[in-house]
């Protein structure tokens, strides 16, 4: 499944790095195989909340959730950023589910990132989920 990738990026973000981070994030959101180069997006010690559920574990709470919808296609509409250094910010967009008897369902999401650099590399470190 391919991510449309329209310009939601907005103007506030600058930073080719966060621009390229942004665009991995979501073409490997969407593919089921991809958990451990998932993994490789957050921090060592990162919190990620999931409409309430907390896990530190993110490849176990990533192999779950594929696990029940097998297909999934992510894409952001808007990124709403604070501060001046882009690497807070809010998102909203719509994600389309493939389930496992050929049916779809869609629906809105909303995230909250907090973005960290580890050397030359942007990552992150919290991520707050709601569906």
């Amino acid at each position: 499944m391919s991510t449309r990738l329209p310009d939601y990026i907005p103007n506030t973000i600058t930073d080719p790095k966060i621009k390229d981070f942004l665009h991995h994030f979501y073409e490997i959101s969407n593919n089921s195989e991809a958990h451990e180069e998932y993994a490789d997006c957050f921090t060592n010690d990162a919190e990620m909340n999931m409409n309430g559920k907390k896990a530190r574990e993110i490849i176990a709470l990533r192999k779950a959730i594929w696990s029940h919808i097998p297909g999934r296609d992510h894409t952001p509409i808007q990124i709403y950023t604070h501060g001046d250094d882009q690497m807070e910010m809010m998102v909203h967009g719509d994600v389309t589910y493939n389930h496992h008897y050929g049916h779809e369902t869609g629906s809105d999401w909303a995230a909250k990132y907090k973005l960290v650099r580890e050397g030359e590399e942007v990552r992150m470190a919290y991520c707050l989920i709601i569906v």
